[in-house]
């Protein structure tokens, strides 16, 4: 991976996604601000989905696993899990980037299908479909799980985004042995769920014939929190994965203090003591 320094990121929506033309790349670190528009393809209205800036900044830690070189081909996430059933959403099209370069890198085998879906009127959809699938690695409760994303998809026209249909891209991985439950006390609550998703690592390899990473990694997990450049402490969710008691990873939820739910959920990895962010998701109560 190159970590270059990018300021601003304006990720625009609003038309169907192409495949495997269009931009596409490595995963890089966050931009210092995201911003996520959908623009009408017939008005030009534009309309704002989320920002995401003001990335905490953290105290250096002690190297481990994740270095400068392993890491450069590799799409690092988080894969939302509620008892077996995993989805991903793909709120800044940097995952779709990923795929293309790695349909293109490897020939992949792929059908773009275009549907409509009755969710109240006739939202527009577009899929990709890949033949054989995309293989990728969840880690948790020191065990390594094979999944893999067979589709991706968009309601693209943001007229549908802003009503009933998904307002990012997404894909529902095929489900593995791992099972994550909320407790009978937290299911009582809704805010709490909805502002409390479960989160697990996950990686995607560019090249599935020789991965960078050793596969029998342990991937201990747990509640903990790490100490900003400022002072705070932040609570939120680490992995250690490689058994040396140094975390490689760390992601929380930054919960917006108002009676509409906003939750913006960043990931960190350890690459060489230095913590990046590298990807987020966002979900806003309708």
């Amino acid at each position: 991976m190159d970590v270059l320094k990018i300021i601003t990121l304006l990720v625009q929506m609003g038309t169907a996604p192409t495949f495997p033309e269009g931009d596409a790349g490595l995963q890089q670190k966050l931009a210092d601000k995201i911003e996520v528009v959908c623009k009408d393809s017939v008005t030009g209205y534009s309309n704002k989905l989320h920002i995401v800036n003001n990335h905490p900044k953290f105290k250096k830690t002690t190297p481990s696993l994740f270095t400068n070189e392993n890491i450069k081909n590799l799409y690092i996430f988080l894969t939302h899990i509620d008892s077996t059933y995993l989805f991903i959403e793909d709120c800044d099209y940097s995952l779709l980037k990923f795929l293309r370069y790695k349909a293109k890198q490897q020939n992949l085998q792929y059908t773009v299908v275009d549907s409509v879906d009755y969710i109240v009127n006739e939202e527009k959809m577009r899929v990709f479909r890949f033949e054989k699938g995309i293989p990728y690695y969840i880690y948790d409760n020191n065990f390594v799980f094979d999944t893999k994303i067979n589709f991706y998809a968009e309601y693209w026209v943001c007229g549908d985004k802003f009503d009933y249909a998904s307002k990012y891209p997404f894909s529902v991985p095929e489900r593995t042995s791992l099972r994550k439950n909320y407790t009978e006390d937290q299911y009582e609550s809704l805010r709490y769920i909805m502002t409390h998703p479960i989160m697990v690592f996950s990686i995607i390899p560019l090249d599935d014939n020789s991965y960078d990473l050793p596969y029998n990694l342990e991937a201990s997990s747990k509640e903990t929190f790490l100490n900003t450049t400022k002072g705070d402490e932040l609570e939120g969710m680490g992995v250690d994965l490689n058994s040396d008691k140094i975390l490689d990873a760390f992601w929380y939820m930054d919960i917006k203090d108002s009676k509409i739910i906003e939750v913006t959920v960043r990931l960190y990895i350890n690459v060489e003591g230095i913590w990046i962010p590298i990807w987020h998701t966002y979900f806003k109560e309708l």
